[in-house]
């Protein structure tokens, strides 16, 4: 009987894994860089570009019809240059990435503030200003 509940257990936890487990694109940044700048009117400026890898178009089998498993991951399935969400969650690593990389430069070292945000198809460039 004790071994019959922990198998169950064992099982249960197994499969709650598994459900749970994310199906969230990964974003593999492909390049970073950081440009600064001294402004006319004597203010420091950089502008902060992350570039992600391209996410491969999903290649469907025409030639058979398709299951709901296929359709489903079809209609689940993003790219960064189609995704809203996919763009906040690139802006979001790159202002994580944007404190490092102006401490590398040593470059803004009493803080900044982000004014612009700009948006390409695999890429995003955060504008700012030295305080």
């Amino acid at each position: 009987m004790f071994q019959r509940c922990l198998f169950f257990v064992i099982a249960f936890s197994t499969l709650a894994g598994c459900a749970s487990k994310s199906d969230e694109p990964v974003l593999v940044i492909e390049k970073q860089s950081l440009h600064k700048r001294q402004s006319a009117s004597g203010e420091q400026e950089f502008a902060f570009i992350v570039t992600v890898e391209a996410t491969p178009r999903m290649e469907l089998d025409s030639s058979k019809p398709m299951s709901r498993r296929e359709l489903k991951r079809f209609a689940e399935f993003e790219r960064i240059e189609d995704s809203p969400a996919l763009k906040l969650k690139l802006e979001e690593q790159a202002v994580a990435l944007l404190k490092p990389a102006l401490a590398s430069e040593r470059y803004c070292g009493a803080g900044y503030k982000i004014t612009d945000v700009y948006w390409r198809q695999r890429s995003v460039q955060l504008r700012g200003q030295c305080l």
